[in-house]
């Protein structure tokens, strides 16, 4: 078994290559269906799925689903099994655009996509602030931008 199966917890590991080094996020997650709703299940919770917010954590679904579809295209784009953006939102059958806005996740800092995974990011972080938001390359200015959203009412 895996050392992420095992803990449950999301780990960053860094290899280094010719061109500096990459930073992998692994970030443990299992989606299961009940009635009509998918609902993220944390790996070791024995299945049973998470609470409502405001009785525990609860991943942002669809924030986190689109986390960890962005590191999946980055990891195509990065070894190469796709081109470039356009053949990849080809095959996704999605808007270039769209792609690019969702690509945008794989550069998080590995505390933020953390923080995601474990459903504690700040009230208005979801996929329409980084949709809608340039999003920093600088891992320092994404946690001022992400923890300005905790002081914020919403």
């Amino acid at each position: 078994m895996s050392e992420i199966c095992r803990t449950g917890l999301p780990q960053s590991r860094p290899r280094e290559v010719e061109q500096g080094v990459i930073l992998t996020t692994f970030i443990p997650i299992r989606i299961v269906r009940h009635s009509t709703k998918k609902v993220i299940v944390h790996p070791t919770s024995g299945g049973s799925t998470a609470m409502r917010r405001g009785q525990g954590n609860l991943a942002d679904g669809t924030l986190l689903s689109a986390l960890a579809r962005a590191i999946y295209w980055q990891d195509l784009l990065d070894s190469g099994r796709v081109a470039n953006i356009a053949e990849l939102a080809e095959a996704e059958k999605m808007e270039k655009v769209r792609v690019q806005k969702i690509l945008k996740l794989a550069r998080l800092a590995p505390d933020i996509a953390e923080q995601i995974a474990r459903g504690e990011e700040p009230p208005g972080l979801t996929l329409e602030f980084f949709i809608r938001r340039e999003l920093p390359d600088d891992w320092e200015a994404q946690r001022r931008v992400v923890a300005s959203l905790g002081c914020q009412s919403v």
